[in-house]
């Protein structure tokens, strides 16, 4: 009896170990792994014979440098692209040479496949952000009833990493890389720090919408005026290469008392 139990306990422990081991549905893309196979290389537009994009293992690679990498898979009659959004375009004809798809505005967009080696240094890149080594700095100086102040900002790019989306010349939704800014801000007077900081966008996340906070970036930190009391300075909030933005009216007084408010 006690042998039988133990076999049922070992029999079920097995069965949840199998059931655990088993991939998740959805933990992985559904392809077609010779339709795959055949999109493998470096494609080229028929009208021009521009380079279009590189399909190599799981990933599609384009010939610009502020464009990410992206997954890809082809299930059924679609290619499937998933880099910050998952998007499908209809597969119109597929052969070893020729693809076509349907991009998003229903035009037929004509691939052909290049064995030309020299293409490839199109792809031979690292990705860059577009605004990569920005670096801004101004003085301005100042008189208050307090007697003259002098502020320094200087805007700068960090390492934090905006994507945003748009779409290439062949109507195929792309990322490209930004970078965030940082703005750092010191006041004196008569050579007496009154006030330093570093601005970061996340800062005036009490101002601004947390989605679109997340898709922006501190374009620009700048002086605007000042009274009798106070240094005021403009901080712009923004989606990159876009008019979309917020300003934000930022109050520092002559004793270093700072404020904020959407302007």
């Amino acid at each position: 009896m006690i042998k039988l139990k133990s076999f049922y306990i070992l029999a079920f422990c097995l069965f949840i170990i199998g059931c655990t081991d088993k991939p998740k549905q959805g933990d992985s893309p559904a392809e077609d792994a010779k339709a795959k196979e055949l999109f493998q290389g470096l494609w080229v537009s028929d009208d021009n014979g521009e380079p279009a994009l590189l399909a190599k293992g799981d990933s599609v690679f384009y010939p610009d440098s502020a464009c990410m990498p992206m997954q890809f898979w082809i299930y059924k009659d679609s290619l499937y692209l998933k880099g910050q959004n998952k998007n499908e375009y209809k597969i119109a004809k597929q052969s070893e040479n020729v693809f076509v798809l349907i991009n998003d505005n229903g035009d037929e967009v004509r691939l052909v496949k290049s064995k030309n080696k020299d293409l490839r240094a199109s792809f031979s890149y690292q990705v860059y952000a577009l605004n990569t080594f920005m670096h801004a700095q101004t003085d301005t100086v100042v008189r208050t009833s307090m007697g003259y102040f002098e502020s320094k900002i200087t805007v700068k790019t960090t390492s934090d990493r905006v994507i945003k989306s748009t779409y290439n010349e062949n109507g195929i939704e792309v990322d490209n890389a930004y970078l965030d800014n940082v703005a750092s801000l010191s006041i004196s007077n008569q050579g007496k720090l009154v006030y330093m900081h570093d601005f970061r966008k996340h800062e005036f996340a009490s101002l601004i919408d947390k989605k679109f906070l997340e898709k922006s970036i501190l374009r620009k930190f700048e002086f605007n005026h000042t009274d009798e009391k106070a240094l005021y300075f403009d901080a712009i909030i923004g989606i990159p290469d876009a008019s979309t933005s917020y300003v934000i009216a930022i109050r520092i007084t002559t004793d270093g008392n700072l404020s904020m408010k959407m302007r």
